[in-house]
């Protein structure tokens, strides 16, 4: 259901929030839609090389080798408003409170992070509605112009702060994503599926994002518990590093080639009868090449109109 959507929250997993879309093949009707005001925090101290092997990140303080740290706590809003029939728009707004670097000496970046908007359209509807989706994630909150620096100077040269553009990808993505969904039991539980191809702009490859999630109704209180599994697969095109990108290569890591595999759970309650609930729930990198091993609990308040 869906002809565009805002559905990069599987390409960007690299450095995205938690649980931005699980709306699925379904549409709502014009006027009708919901909305998410969430957070979470994801952390990591290793990572896996471009082998896919697991090494601790490290840096070195006054002559000593320590580890480094990722530690990136998101606020954020996102939604889906029906417009037309069979069509509706999507968005996802991060904040970021960023913390990089060795407890020691932390690095911090607070503000926007990246933005994504689209629009979905439905195939087809009944037991198994089939969607298109369309999304751009953009750096348009916090992108600078000319060309990359992780710091801001002055007209001296000095340096007077960190740049807001590290706390995002900085480049722009384009994904065409098809979904397919189910409900059973009354509407109390579902399942989603979704594939797609995530183009660009700029030095990351294009890549292949697929996605799954189940719903499980259980016996309390309307409440459900959900699984998801999210694979983006790299599919190694990356363009040589251009003075306005962020990310490059080394001989361990090259971010802009990166592919993973991440799990998550969660519980959903529904809180009266006026289309409140909350999600509160833990998503972990299982697997990657080049990418960090994040840990992400999370809890977000959904309001469905």
């Amino acid at each position: 259901m869906r002809f565009w959507r805002i559905v990069s929250y599987l390409s960007a997993l690299l450095l995205f929030p938690a649980a931005g879309f699980c709306g699925g093949a379904w549409v709502p009707d014009p006027g009708k839609g919901d909305v998410q005001l969430g957070f979470s925090r994801k952390t990591a101290s290793t990572s896996w090389d471009v082998n896919g092997d697991t090494f601790t990140n490290l840096t070195t303080v006054n002559g000593k080798r320590v580890i480094t740290y990722h530690d990136f706590r998101y606020t954020y809003l996102s939604g889906e408003l029906g417009l037309l029939n069979r069509l509706s728009a999507r968005f996802l707004f991060t904040y970021l409170y960023g913390l990089e670097g060795p407890h020691v000496d932390e690095e911090k970046n607070v503000g926007f992070s990246d933005t994504w908007i689209g629009l979905k359209y439905s195939l087809t509807k009944g037991d198994w509605p089939m969607a298109l989706a369309a999304t751009e994630r953009t750096p348009i909150l916090y992108d600078l112009p000319g060309a990359y620096n992780r710091y801001l100077f002055d007209a001296q040269g000095n340096r007077r702060g960190v740049s807001p553009e590290w706390r995002g990808l900085l480049k722009r993505d384009y994904t065409l994503s098809y979904m397919l969904s189910h409900s059973y039991d009354g509407g109390r539980g579902w399942m989603n599926f979704e594939a797609g191809y995530t183009w660009r702009d700029g030095a990351p490859a294009d890549q292949v994002p697929v996605y799954a999630e189940v719903g499980y109704p259980l016996p309390w209180w309307g409440m459900a518990a959900k699984g998801s599994v999210n694979y983006v697969r790299s599919l190694g095109n990356d363009s040589p590093r251009q003075p306005d990108d962020r990310f490059g290569a080394s001989a361990t890591n090259n971010f802009n080639d990166a592919s993973l595999l991440k799990a998550g759970v969660s519980l959903i309650a529904p809180l009266g009868s006026r289309g409140l609930s909350v999600e509160a729930g833990y998503n972990q990198w299982l697997w990657g090449i080049s990418a960090r091993r994040y840990r992400e609990p999370f809890l977000s308040l959904g309001w469905r109109f």
